[in-house]
Protein backbone atom coordinates (compact mmCIF):
# COMPACT_ATOMS: atom_id res chain seq x y z
CA UNK A 1 0.00 0.00 0.00
CA UNK A 2 1.07 3.24 -1.19
CA UNK A 3 1.91 6.20 1.93
CA UNK A 4 -0.52 9.19 1.63
CA UNK A 5 -0.22 11.58 4.09
CA UNK A 6 -3.37 11.53 6.82
CA UNK A 7 -4.03 15.56 5.47
CA UNK A 8 -4.57 14.95 2.22
CA UNK A 9 -6.59 11.67 2.87
CA UNK A 10 -9.08 13.72 4.76
CA UNK A 11 -8.70 16.79 2.83
CA UNK A 12 -10.31 14.13 -0.09
CA UNK A 13 -12.61 12.71 1.75
CA UNK A 14 -14.10 16.08 2.47
CA UNK A 15 -14.39 17.14 -1.03
CA UNK A 16 -16.60 13.34 -1.57
CA UNK A 17 -18.87 14.39 1.10
CA UNK A 18 -19.48 17.85 -0.82
CA UNK A 19 -19.87 15.61 -3.59
CA UNK A 20 -22.31 12.78 -1.78
CA UNK A 21 -23.93 16.11 -0.41
CA UNK A 22 -24.61 17.79 -3.80
CA UNK A 23 -25.90 14.44 -5.71
CA UNK A 24 -28.02 13.01 -2.36
CA UNK A 25 -30.01 16.26 -2.77
CA UNK A 26 -30.42 15.94 -6.66
CA UNK A 27 -32.17 12.47 -5.81
CA UNK A 28 -33.84 13.10 -3.24
CA UNK A 29 -35.31 16.28 -3.91
CA UNK A 30 -36.10 16.49 -7.68
CA UNK A 31 -35.21 12.98 -8.44
CA UNK A 32 -34.29 13.37 -12.16
CA UNK A 33 -36.59 11.64 -15.38
CA UNK A 34 -34.92 8.04 -16.43
CA UNK A 35 -32.33 8.73 -19.41
CA UNK A 36 -29.22 6.99 -20.76
CA UNK A 37 -27.11 10.43 -19.26
CA UNK A 38 -29.03 9.57 -15.64
CA UNK A 39 -27.94 6.21 -16.10
CA UNK A 40 -24.59 6.95 -17.25
CA UNK A 41 -24.02 9.69 -14.47
CA UNK A 42 -25.50 7.16 -11.79
CA UNK A 43 -22.98 4.95 -13.39
CA UNK A 44 -20.03 7.65 -12.21
CA UNK A 45 -22.05 8.20 -8.98
CA UNK A 46 -21.52 4.85 -7.73
CA UNK A 47 -18.33 3.78 -9.15
CA UNK A 48 -17.16 7.61 -7.28
CA UNK A 49 -19.19 5.77 -3.97
CA UNK A 50 -16.77 2.68 -4.47
CA UNK A 51 -13.76 4.54 -4.55
CA UNK A 52 -15.08 6.80 -1.56
CA UNK A 53 -15.28 3.40 0.64
CA UNK A 54 -11.93 2.28 0.00
CA UNK A 55 -10.94 5.92 1.25
CA UNK A 56 -11.95 5.78 4.16
CA UNK A 57 -11.11 2.21 4.75
CA UNK A 58 -7.78 3.57 3.88
CA UNK A 59 -7.56 6.81 6.35
CA UNK A 60 -9.59 3.89 8.94
CA UNK A 61 -6.35 1.96 8.38
CA UNK A 62 -4.56 4.97 9.90
CA UNK A 63 -6.19 5.63 12.77
CA UNK A 64 -4.38 2.97 14.98
CA UNK A 65 -0.94 4.99 14.19
CA UNK A 66 -2.73 8.67 15.08
CA UNK A 67 -1.82 10.25 18.15
CA UNK A 68 -3.80 13.49 18.36
CA UNK A 69 -7.52 13.37 19.57
CA UNK A 70 -8.67 16.25 16.95
CA UNK A 71 -7.29 14.58 14.16
CA UNK A 72 -8.99 11.05 15.41
CA UNK A 73 -12.21 12.95 15.94
CA UNK A 74 -12.14 13.89 12.56
CA UNK A 75 -10.90 10.57 11.18
CA UNK A 76 -13.98 9.31 13.21
CA UNK A 77 -16.66 12.23 12.09
CA UNK A 78 -15.81 12.51 8.84
CA UNK A 79 -16.05 8.82 8.15
CA UNK A 80 -18.86 8.60 9.56
CA UNK A 81 -20.68 11.23 7.65
CA UNK A 82 -19.48 10.02 4.44
CA UNK A 83 -20.80 6.90 5.02
CA UNK A 84 -24.38 7.67 6.39
CA UNK A 85 -24.30 10.09 2.91
CA UNK A 86 -23.88 6.66 1.18
CA UNK A 87 -26.65 4.80 3.49
CA UNK A 88 -28.81 7.33 2.04
CA UNK A 89 -27.44 7.79 -1.84
CA UNK A 90 -27.78 4.29 -2.57
CA UNK A 91 -31.26 3.84 -2.29
CA UNK A 92 -32.11 6.96 -3.90
CA UNK A 93 -30.18 6.21 -7.28
CA UNK A 94 -30.90 2.28 -6.82
CA UNK A 95 -33.93 2.64 -9.81
CA UNK A 96 -30.90 4.23 -12.64
CA UNK A 97 -28.52 1.63 -11.26
CA UNK A 98 -27.89 -1.34 -12.93
CA UNK A 99 -28.41 -4.02 -10.14
CA UNK A 100 -30.67 -4.27 -6.96
CA UNK A 101 -29.64 -3.18 -3.59
CA UNK A 102 -31.24 -6.52 -2.24
CA UNK A 103 -29.35 -8.55 -3.99
CA UNK A 104 -26.34 -7.16 -2.47
CA UNK A 105 -24.89 -9.01 0.44
CA UNK A 106 -21.53 -8.64 2.90
CA UNK A 107 -20.90 -11.46 5.33
CA UNK A 108 -24.52 -12.52 4.82
CA UNK A 109 -26.49 -9.00 5.44
CA UNK A 110 -28.29 -6.42 3.48
CA UNK A 111 -25.35 -4.40 2.46
CA UNK A 112 -27.27 -1.37 3.72
CA UNK A 113 -27.85 -3.35 7.26
CA UNK A 114 -23.95 -3.80 7.19
CA UNK A 115 -23.09 0.03 6.21
CA UNK A 116 -25.66 0.89 8.91
CA UNK A 117 -23.57 -1.59 11.52
CA UNK A 118 -20.42 0.21 10.10
CA UNK A 119 -21.64 4.09 10.65
CA UNK A 120 -22.89 2.75 14.51
CA UNK A 121 -19.24 1.17 15.77
CA UNK A 122 -17.63 4.20 13.59
CA UNK A 123 -20.24 6.68 16.05
CA UNK A 124 -19.80 4.91 19.21
CA UNK A 125 -15.84 5.07 18.65
CA UNK A 126 -15.85 8.94 19.38
CA UNK A 127 -16.69 8.79 23.08
CA UNK A 128 -13.50 6.72 23.34
CA UNK A 129 -11.43 7.90 19.96
CA UNK A 130 -10.64 4.53 19.40
CA UNK A 131 -12.32 1.69 17.13
CA UNK A 132 -11.80 -1.74 18.40
CA UNK A 133 -12.14 -3.07 15.37
CA UNK A 134 -10.86 -1.41 12.80
CA UNK A 135 -9.09 -4.62 10.86
CA UNK A 136 -12.92 -5.98 10.54
CA UNK A 137 -14.34 -2.49 9.47
CA UNK A 138 -11.41 -1.74 6.80
CA UNK A 139 -12.19 -5.76 5.34
CA UNK A 140 -16.28 -5.11 5.66
CA UNK A 141 -15.49 -1.71 4.11
CA UNK A 142 -13.40 -2.92 1.28
CA UNK A 143 -15.78 -6.33 0.50
CA UNK A 144 -18.39 -3.47 0.44
CA UNK A 145 -16.28 -1.38 -2.27
CA UNK A 146 -15.63 -4.54 -4.32
CA UNK A 147 -19.41 -5.66 -3.93
CA UNK A 148 -20.58 -2.24 -5.64
CA UNK A 149 -17.58 -2.77 -8.56
CA UNK A 150 -18.81 -5.87 -9.50
CA UNK A 151 -22.16 -5.40 -9.17
CA UNK A 152 -21.83 -2.56 -11.75
CA UNK A 153 -19.52 -4.23 -13.97
CA UNK A 154 -22.06 -7.00 -14.29
CA UNK A 155 -24.90 -4.92 -14.39
CA UNK A 156 -23.29 -2.48 -17.58
CA UNK A 157 -22.58 -5.83 -19.40
CA UNK A 158 -26.17 -6.86 -19.42
CA UNK A 159 -27.34 -3.38 -20.51
CA UNK A 160 -25.24 -3.41 -23.32
CA UNK A 161 -26.05 -6.98 -24.36
CA UNK A 162 -29.74 -5.96 -24.43
CA UNK A 163 -28.84 -2.59 -26.65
Amino acid sequence: MEFYPLHLLLSRLEEEIEFQQRVTTTYLVGAPKYSPETVASIQETIRRISADIKLISLIIGELEEIQEKDIKEEVLILSSESLSLVSLLLPAVERYAPFFLENLRIENKPILEKLEEIIEEIENALEKLELSSSREIIKTLENLAQSLEVSLVVGEKIIEREA
